[in-house]
């Protein structure tokens, strides 16, 4: 394999298919077996690199953990997330408690889908579903909603959603991070215009 350029295709190759928007790749593993999954990324190269990630961790025995990590669900690695990259010394104990108040918003739509199919979309539609919401507040009868969510506080949340992926992308559990391809609701872009969020 040229580790400058493309993997050569008798190693494997990367290519596309019509019912998906992501680029797929496909390989043999230390038996010689064909695996096939998706790379997770709307970028050529992006792909060529995820390949290359795959075949050098066959070669170094590292693939079967890899493997298995493309099962791995958004709740099951916020779970890691939180346990041992949010506290210190990784992060203030204010930062994570900003990460625990997000993920009692992203986990229930997020927790059961796999990483690798959390797409742009998906992110969007929560963004704009929070956007539209009540904000919560506990009161002596409950929780109530009132008004709706600043959108200061929808974008902290989308910040703290793309950095777990960041880190699952560095730790390569992630091709790439779907983040990347999402803009904040234009409607409520002006809103957050000034501010350090």
């Amino acid at each position: 394999m040229n580790k400058r350029g493309r993997p050569r295709k008798s190693e494997g190759a990367v290519y596309m298919r019509n019912d998906s928007q992501f680029w797929q790749v496909w390989y043999r593993d230390q038996k010689g077996e064909i695996q096939r999954e998706s790379a997770g990324t709307t970028e050529r190269q992006t792909a060529d690199r995820f390949l290359r990630d795959r075949l050098d961790a066959r070669d170094e025995g590292r693939l079967p953990t890899l493997l298995h990590g493309k099962r791995l669900t958004f709740g099951e690695w916020a779970e890691w997330f939180l346990e041992h990259r949010s506290r210190p010394p990784f992060r203030s104990e204010g930062n994570h408690q900003q990460n625990l108040n997000a993920m009692k918003f992203l986990g229930p739509v997020f927790g059961k889908t796999a990483l690798l199919d959390i797409t742009p979309e998906s992110i969007e539609e929560f963004l704009t579903e929070r956007l539209r919401s009540g904000r919560r507040i506990h009161t002596k009868a409950g929780v109530q909603y009132r008004g709706t969510v600043k959108p200061a506080t929808v974008h902290q949340q989308f910040r703290i959603l793309s950095h777990m992926l960041n880190v699952a992308v560095r730790l390569k559990k992630l091709g790439d991070n779907p983040c990347r391809a999402v803009e904040f609701p234009y409607r409520w872009r002006s809103r957050l215009a000034g501010r350090t969020t």
